[in-house]
Order: structure tokens, then sequence, then C-alpha cells
């Protein structure tokens, strides 16, 4: 993924329910240098460079874990992802950590990919290539790699922005890309950002496009087997990564920790967070000072801990920042469910984008758990667009319900297979990167003075570039 990467790298307090609050707030404060706010990826990163930088600083995370969006389960003698399953090679800041804290990342075997189209499944990335050939022509299909390799060569400043200035779908229907082509990445980009081609900028899924098709060299390379699939993960998943960061932070790192406010006061900031205790019924309110503060959490979250020390000008970036929902369901059963590849592209598909074999790495990784007689599916509910946001508002047996209304078409008797389910809600899943998001960004970017602020919506949607972001916020912090 290191080509994609260098594009990627150039894109720019709620109810306390019964419980008792102590309040803390005329102790002695505790003063540090850096508050870092949030734990997932991108907080995460910024702690792991402040505490190489030996610099002295807490991190609050308002939930009982760490990671966010890159949570998993287990399940007998598997892990399953909740959120994200994988990423590119790491590079950056996310490979930095990987080396130093010694994570064993493993490349995802192939086949990796794989299509169900009208009725057939379509497993390898040659063989979806093949069904983009055969429904779209070799004439289209060989036009869009031209059109790729034309226009994502060495971009100046002037195109990148006209490409976030324009929606995705403009610019495949300005190149004249097939139409099955565009069904093909419609369905990728709802389930990477939950959200389709007219919400998202050109800028936003291009990098994704690109990982898969600006390093082919011929078009009959496309058409053969590939034994590298350029994705990554742990055996154990995403999350051993952030579980890894955390454990080296030690006491630095404050769970069960929500951050309601911060105010200035002179020259530093006051930051006030209610912090669960052992008993989970009694909730202490606690304030520390620092001389800067990073707000590593979605978009809507920082508006609202950060209202009193960000300008008129941030708030408005702010307020233009979206997020997409997202569901996923990990379907337990005793017998195969889907095993013939790691992930499964639904392409006429309503609500489910992609159904992934859980123990899929695992299984390779691991010998002695080839032959065991337990298997997860993983399935992803997505919006039908970013405005969609019904999903959240279904039942536990309504989301069910579709999902077996939609998989029965690719899986027979899939409902009689199903032993159990675990269900995954998340309301910030995906920050929705409109036309014109890039360029905004860059103005808040700029705009950082004492408080500053971390995640992929600053970015890239996607776990690599909050960590990124992370690393940068921690690094200009430290600048200035």
């Amino acid at each position: 993924m290191k080509k994609v990467s260098k594009l990627v790298a150039v894109i720019v307090g709620g109810l306390l329910l019964s419980a008792n609050v102590n309040a803390d707030v005329n102790a002695k404060q505790k003063e540090y240098d850096y508050i870092v706010v949030g734990a997932g990826a991108a907080g995460l990163s910024a702690a792991f460079t402040l505490n190489e930088a030996k610099q002295d600083f807490l991190i609050l995370e308002k939930n009982h874990r760490v990671g966010g969006i890159a949570e998993n389960g287990r399940k007998g003698q598997f892990h399953y992802a909740k959120g994200t399953e994988y990423l590119g090679e790491p590079y950056g800041a996310l490979r930095n950590i990987v080396n130093k804290l010694n994570i064993p990342m493993v490349e995802i075997p192939t086949p990796m990919d794989a299509s169900f189209y009208q009725g057939k499944m379509h497993v390898g990335s040659d063989k979806v290539a093949l069904l983009t050939d055969k429904v779209s022509g070799e004439k289209q299909f060989k036009h869009f790699l031209h059109v790729l390799k034309s226009n994502l060569r060495m971009l100046s400043k002037a195109e990148l922005k006209a490409l976030d200035n324009i929606t995705a779908k403009q610019w495949f229907d300005d190149n004249k890309v097939d139409p099955f082509i565009q069904r093909r990445y419609d369905v990728m980009a709802r389930g990477l950002f939950g959200a389709n081609l007219n919400d998202i900028s050109a800028l936003s899924v291009l990098p994704e496009v690109a990982f898969d098709y600006l390093d082919t060299y011929s078009y009959s390379e496309l058409l053969m087997p590939s034994d590298e699939s350029g994705s990554w993960t742990t055996k154990q998943g995403i999350s051993l990564i952030t579980d890894t960061i955390a454990k080296s932070l030690g006491s630095r790192l404050r769970l069960n920790s929500e951050v309601t406010k911060v105010a200035k006061v002179g020259d530093k900031y006051q930051v006030t967070f209610i912090q669960s205790l052992p008993d989970r019924q009694t909730k202490k309110e606690s304030v520390v000072l620092t001389k800067k503060v990073i707000v590593a959490t979605p978009a809507p979250i920082a508006a609202w801990i950060a209202k009193d020390v960000l300008t008129a000008q941030q708030k408005t970036l702010l307020s233009q920042v979206k997020y997409a929902q997202y569901v996923t369901i990990a379907l337990f059963s005793k017998t195969p469910i889907f095993d013939q590849a790691f992930d499964l592209a639904i392409l006429d598909g309503e609500v489910v984008t992609d159904l992934y074999d859980s123990t899929w790495v695992e299984r390779h990784y691991n010998p002695e758990l080839k032959t065991v007689k337990e298997f997860i599916a993983s399935a992803y509910l997505a919006p039908k667009s970013a405005a969609d946001t019904s999903l959240l508002a279904l039942t536990d047996e309504q989301l069910m319900a579709t999902t077996y209304d939609e998989l029965s078409k690719v899986i027979p008797n899939i409902k009689q297979k199903v032993t159990g389910y675990d269900i995954k809600r998340f309301k910030y899943a995906y920050p929705v990167m409109t036309p014109g998001a890039y360029s905004r960004l860059a103005t808040l970017r700029k705009s950082f003075n004492g408080v500053y602020l971390a995640g992929d919506y600053m970015k890239y949607p996607t776990i690599e570039a909050a960590f990124s972001s992370g690393d940068e916020a921690a690094k200009q912090a430290m600048q200035q």
C-alpha cells in the first residue's frame, strides 16, 4: 500500500443514570503539560508520541476499554472484529508504533476478496476482475484503468483541490466509467465509509480505487491469481495494536473518565472529567490543569467538550463534519457460513455490504485451529446514504431479520446455521468527507494554538489516518 499511502498523506457528558456524583473540584488540582482526551487510535497515537518524547501527560477515556472502532470480541477459540477488520501495510506513525512495541503484524492470506453478484460468487481478486471484464467489457475496463493511471500520477495541489470539490459520482461520470464498475465502488464506499459515491468527494474515494489497480503493470496481470493481499492485521485483530499501546502507557491512561468540559484559566486549561469508581454506582468529578489539550474524539463530541475554548471559525468548521452510522453482526455457527475468502462484497444487496470470515486469519496462522468446529461470519451493515440514520433505530430483531433476508440469497439456509450473534452499533462510525472537506480541514489544522484536534475526520476516514492525525497533533503541540 506504499503508493496509496503517499497519496493519502497528501490529503490533507449526558445523563449519569442514577449514580451518585462526588465533587472533587475544590481539591488541589493536579497539573500536566498535556491532556489527551479520548483513547481511540488518534488519542493513543498522540499519547504514544508524547510518551516517546518523555513529556508529562495524562490520557482520559470515557469507556472501560481503549481503541474506539478497533474493538474485538471473542467466542470459543477465535477472536472477531466488531469494528475495523484490517488495514494497509503499516506506514508513518503506525509503522513506528508497530516497530517500537514489537507488535506482530501478519498479512491477510489470499484469496482476500470475493464478490457476490446476481446469484453467483466470484472468489479471488482475479475472479472479481474477470467478472468486471465480463459485465463491463474489456474495452470499458481498460478505459477505467487508463483513466486511473493518467489521472492519479503526481497530482498538483490544484488538481487535488479540484478532486476535493466534486463528488466521487461526478468524477466517475465525467470520466465515463462503466455503471458496473461504479456499482462496485459504491458498495465499497458504503462498506468502508458508510456513504455512497454521491455523498463523498472524489478525493476521499480515489486512494482506495488506486489501491486496487494503480500498481498493475498489464491488463492480463489483473486476470491472474495473486499470492499477496496487501492488507494487514494481527492474529488477534486490530485491537491488539491499541491494547498494546495502552499497556505501554501504564498509569498515564485513565479509563472510565469522561471529559465534560475544557475551559481556559489564565494561560492554562482546566479539564473537568467524571470518573466512574470501582463500585460502578459512584461517579467522581475531578479537575486537572494543563498547558495544552489534544481532543481526539469524534467531531461533534470535540465541539461540545471544547466549546468554551474554540474559536467561532473552529466551531463552524467542526459543525460541517457529518458522521455515518454503521452496524456489525457477528454470526456464530457450528458449520461454515462463509469460508472461501476473507471478505465477500455483496454487490446487489441493499443494507449488507460485506460478509467476513472472522476466523480466516487465525486458522491460517495457527495450524491447531484449522480443524476446530467453531465458525464466525461477520456481516457489515451500512446505510444507503450518509443521510440515512435508520440503522441505529432498528431493534436487534429487525436487524437480524434484514440480515437473514439479504444473506439468504447468498448463503441458503443461513438462519438455520446461526447458533448465536453479537450486534455492535456505531453512532460515529465514519466521518463523511463531503466535497470541500479537505480544504476546510486544512484551514482547521492551521488554527490550533493550545487546543489541538485529532482523529480520522482531520485527515482521512481510516484507522491508519487516525494514527497519523494523533501523532501530528502531538508534534504540533510540542513545537508551539
